[in-house]
């Protein structure tokens, strides 16, 4: 749920024309030059739904040939799987950019990036197979589950990371839910998104719905382990000093140094929620860090 600058500046005339430049047979040739115009056409009105949130309500039949072709729409699927993305062809480069751009995936904020995905799926709307503003860099688990999902709904939409940019208001949040009881302590930090007070209710469904869809509450909850068995052991030294104020005080600390430069990141949201837990502060961190 990053926003991140497009890896490339290429239009998606120069895309195209890059993928079909050389090693084209006639064939192929003749039917993919027909479909430049439609390409362009479609980018455009593409770029549009992304900045007015409205890709549920794109009309596939714009997408595709018309009438249906599937020699057609295989030759435009390929331009992708081969043109672009094969070593052998000139739209390598541009594939390696996008694949290669710094950072974290920004559909999760965790994964390391390593493929490309098609942020509206290339098999339902072919004329995007190489637009670069489709094309985003993930990591593997989130293009996975993504798979070729497309929008059925206003809230259906996930985030784009070149179009929708939500960093600077904060809306993640997490909890630590503690079970008392004999045996082993039971708990475990639930993550959830509390909507920013300046968002409509389009785009509070919205990101609701990329976080359950890329299963971030999961995501987030298992990187917490381990951190909070570093954190724990570190606090008995601060609880013996100043009690369960002086808990507090580094807590709200660490929140403030791990919301730099992101405030919506699991360590900042984690550290919130230590710090406005009182049982936790209270003594509770040595519980968890044992185990």
């Amino acid at each position: 749920m990053l926003h991140i600058n497009r890896p490339v500046q290429e239009s998606a005339r120069e895309a195209f024309q890059l993928c079909t430049s050389t090693k084209v047979g006639k064939e192929q040739g003749r039917i993919l030059s027909g479909y430049e115009e439609s390409i362009v056409k479609a980018a455009e009105t593409f770029a549009a739904a992304c900045t007015a949130s409205a890709l549920h309500s794109l009309d596939r039949r714009a997408f595709r040939p018309n009438p249906p072709d599937k020699n057609h729409t295989t030759a435009l699927i390929g331009l992708y799987d081969r043109r672009l993305r094969d070593k052998e062809y000139p739209g390598r480069p541009l594939y390696d950019r996008i694949r290669n751009a710094p950072g974290k995936c920004p559909l999760c904020g965790i994964g390391r990036i390593k493929q490309v995905d098609h942020h509206l799926p290339k098999a339902h709307y072919p004329f995007l197979a190489v637009v670069p503003d489709n094309l985003i860099p993930v990591c593997a688990d989130c293009n996975t589950i993504k798979l070729d999902r497309f929008p059925a709904t206003g809230g259906e939409q996930s985030l784009h990371p070149y179009y929708d940019d939500i960093e600077d208001q904060l809306w993640l949040r997490a909890e630590l839910l503690v079970q008392p009881g004999p045996g082993p302590l039971d708990w475990r930090v639930r993550y959830f998104v509390d909507p920013h007070h300046t968002w409509g209710e389009d785009l509070a469904d919205r990101v609701r719905f990329h976080f359950d869809a890329f299963e971030l509450d999961s995501l987030f909850a298992k990187q917490c382990a381990d951190e909070l068995v570093t954190v724990g052991a570190a606090l008995e030294e601060v609880f013996l000093a100043g009690g369960a104020g002086d808990v507090r005080a580094e807590l709200a600390s660490l929140m403030r140094f791990r919301s730099k430069p992101r405030r919506n990141n699991w360590m900042a949201a984690l550290y919130r929620a230590l710090a406005n837990s009182h049982w936790y502060c209270e003594g509770g961190f040595r519980d968890i860090a044992a185990g």
